[in-house]
């Protein structure tokens, strides 16, 4: 399978880049959009300050309760 490369500037954070398979047509360009913000707000969901550290989560496992 042939594939295309997107660069994506991250302004002062480097680059992105992205591989798509080719031929690249409208319908696979809008599944890429909508697959990608789905991918970006889990992600953002995940680095949110109110998710849960899984250290956390193992650490009070091995401690007796009460004690966390």
């Amino acid at each position: 399978m042939n594939t295309e490369h997107i660069q994506v500037p991250l302004s002062t954070h480097g680059q992105a880049r992205l591989d798509l398979p080719t031929p690249l047509t409208h319908e696979l360009l809008t599944v890429l959009e909508q697959s990608l913000a789905q991918t970006l707000a889990r992600l953002r969901r995940s680095l949110s300050v109110d998710a849960v550290d899984p250290a956390l989560i193992e650490y009070a496992s091995w401690m007796p309760a009460g004690r966390q």
